[in-house]
């Protein structure tokens, strides 16, 4: 009895055995099917492993044998073959699903197959890639920057500080920025104005999109304690490649005011919206932006409010970069006795985490 009961043990054992191997057979076999995305370069390498996204011409792109992710510039690439189902944008905001596959036959032409799609397109021609199982890490952007200045004569000091955060997933996206600066003199109060931006915005027709957000502005220069600012709106890509962006919109804002002084005034003034924004982000190592918006105002006969911003970066090594940049803020009608315009020119170093 006893020697039937091991014999049945053993026998038990060797099915569950079988079974373990057979489940670390196709675990090990579905790691190695899914990292056999296939990358081919100008220069004649072929890598293996899984694509993470492309954006603003930059190819990001793991592998098993590195610590750290590929980044490849867009222009180098001369071909895709993907096992991963990937999600890609095009130049005139067209949206599709499928698998990418390449031919050597013809350099930087791909073609694109799925349930909905079958047709090839030149690599050019897509500005987006992304993945359905793409993680929350690898949408995230975040850069930081920081800039001193001292000049002896005056004892004139300035600081400032800047943090950018950009989230992208693949039909909207987030973003936000804080900017702080204070400046001391001798003889002079301090100064300070800090300005934060938050948006929301979710495409809807090819290159048009939707968008929400709020702004809020201290300036201790106009004496303005506080200005909020909600808007929402509708935008279009006028341009929208692996080099530039070239956006603009329309919408209806809402500004609550209070500003201080020895006679505070509190305000709340509706308000048209209209910006512009131009962003080229691949000059070799340089980058480029500018941005301007117009508030009109409905409730105040003619009072315009009108912000502008500009900024050239260039990247560094090891993720760092240099910037400067310029930002003012018009008034046509403040609410008191103050300057109708500020502004603040930076130069910081900065690093950024992609």
């Amino acid at each position: 009895m006893l020697k039937h009961t091991s014999k049945i043990l053993k026998v038990n054992q060797m099915r569950v055995n079988r079974i373990l191997l057979v489940i670390l057979m196709i675990a090990t076999s579905t790691g190695i099917f899914a990292q056999q995305d296939t990358l081919y370069s100008s220069t004649g390498d072929m890598i293996v492993g899984e694509i993470k996204s492309m954006t603003r011409n930059v190819l990001v792109f793991d592998t098993d044998y590195a610590d750290s992710e590929f980044q490849v510039e867009w222009d180098n690439v001369k071909g895709i073959i993907s096992k991963s189902l990937l999600i890609i944008k095009t130049m005139e905001g067209d949206r599709y699903v499928g698998y990418l596959s390449y031919s050597d036959n013809e350099d930087r032409i791909v073609s694109l197959k799925g349930d909905k799609v079958d047709q090839q397109f030149a690599l050019d021609e897509i500005v987006v890639i992304s993945t359905l199982e793409k993680d929350f890490w690898s949408r995230i952007k975040i850069s930081i920057d920081a800039g001193y200045s001292f000049t002896k004569a005056n004892n004139l000091s300035q600081f400032s500080s800047n943090a950018r955060v950009n989230y992208m997933a693949d039909n909207w996206r987030l973003n936000g920025s804080l900017n702080n600066v204070i400046t001391n003199q001798d003889n002079v109060d301090e100064t300070k104005r800090t300005e934060g931006i938050t948006q929301f915005s979710y495409d809807i027709l090819g290159n048009a999109f939707t968008f929400v957000g709020l702004e809020f502005l201290t300036n201790s220069e106009q004496i303005l304690d506080l200005r909020t600012t909600s808007k929402l709106g509708v935008g279009y890509y006028f341009l929208r490649t692996n080099e530039l962006f070239l956006q603009a919109g329309l919408g209806l804002a809402n500004a609550n005011e209070d500003y201080g002084g020895e006679n505070p005034e509190t305000n709340n003034s509706f308000e048209g919206l209209g910006f512009l924004e131009f962003d080229a982000f691949d000059i070799g190592d340089f980058s480029f932006r500018t941005k301007i918006s117009a508030f009109p105002s409905f409730s105040e006969s003619g009072r315009v409010r009108v912000n502008g911003d500009v900024s050239l970066k260039w990247d560094l090594p090891l993720d760092f970069y240099i910037k400067a940049s310029y930002s003012h803020n018009f008034d046509s009608k403040p609410l008191i006795d103050v300057s109708k315009s500020d502004y603040v020119f930076q130069t910081s170093i900065g690093w950024e985490w992609d």
